[in-house]
């Protein structure tokens, strides 16, 4: 736990990646443990609801007092790390979705342990209220929610169950019913206090709000530049291709003009090489050599 809840490391001790990296894991592993203790206060709330011995009631209450102590030190440092993380990652979009995604969790651990807290405190009232009626079966729904709510109704139920029949069973009843109002103000007090929590994230978030926009339009323009380049590359290719099929064309053709003059040249010459004794033999009677 020491690495868990000490001071900023990490991201704040400096401004390197590595050092933001290793940061979001320590901030992994708090959130871990946020929630691995979110599930043992669970469990020992259940326990504390159905423990009849007074001496097991009082030890799990000692556990649960003493992990909702730790775990609200967890979660107001990790809540003070995440900020300072967020506002470190500030614009830099290979960051900002790591601090992102670390406050998202942990407001989800948040949401969960309020959650169970406030499911520990209807049923500590159910139970108060069932307590009450045992010894007052008489009373109105609104004299047991008065009794279970504020100091003034636990003075009233103090002073009808003492007056009861059964004074033995009003007593064990009245220190259970004391010991679950202290519990609902113990619950109280945690609830508030992540409340706060919630509202010191959301500020951060409001005020960063100008931050992400400008990285939302950031990362638009990316994804418009590289729309652009790609579609410039497809007109490249598309040239290319073409002046490629031109190239090969006027190959052709140049070829076959080659052949065509080649083919020409050895027809002519063999036209000539046909004549030629022809020529000569009527040379020779037009022009008859001298006697």
């Amino acid at each position: 736990m020491g690495n868990l809840s000490g001071g900023q490391t990490g991201a704040g001790a400096g401004g390197g990646l590595q050092d933001f990296y290793a940061e979001v894991d320590e901030l992994r592993n708090a959130i871990d443990t946020i929630n691995a203790n979110i599930s043992r206060i669970e469990a020992l709330h259940g326990k504390a609801l159905t423990d009849i011995d007074e001496a097991n009631l009082s030890q799990t209450e000692r556990t649960l007092e003493a992990l909702s102590s730790e775990t609200s030190q967890l979660n107001n440092n990790t809540a003070n790390r995440i900020r300072l993380l967020k506002s470190k990652a500030g614009s830099d979009p290979s960051k900002a979705p790591q601090a992102t995604t670390l406050d998202r969790n942990f407001k989800n651990a948040l949401r969960k342990y309020q959650m169970v807290e406030k499911t520990y405190a209807d049923r500590t009232r159910e139970q108060m209220a069932r307590q009450y009626r045992i010894v007052r079966p008489e009373a109105t729904e609104e004299e047991v929610q008065q009794a279970c709510e504020d100091g003034s109704g636990q003075q009233i139920f103090s002073q009808e169950l003492l007056r009861g029949n059964r004074r033995g069973e009003a007593r064990s009843a009245l220190r259970e019913v004391q010991a679950r109002h202290n519990e609902i103000q113990k619950i109280e007090k945690t609830i508030i206090e992540l409340a706060q929590l919630f509202q010191e994230m959301d500020q951060l978030v409001t005020e960063q709000e100008p931050m992400v926009e400008q990285i939302d339009q950031r990362g638009e323009e990316i994804v418009q530049n590289v729309d652009k380049a790609q579609e410039e590359i497809g007109q490249a290719v598309e040239k290319a291709r073409s002046r490629r099929r031109k190239k090969w064309w006027c190959l052709l053709i140049v070829r076959k003009c080659t052949c065509f003059l080649v083919i020409h040249d050895l027809i002519f010459s063999r036209y000539n090489c046909r004549r030629l004794p022809l020529l000569l033999a009527v040379g020779t009677v037009i022009n008859p050599a001298p006697p």
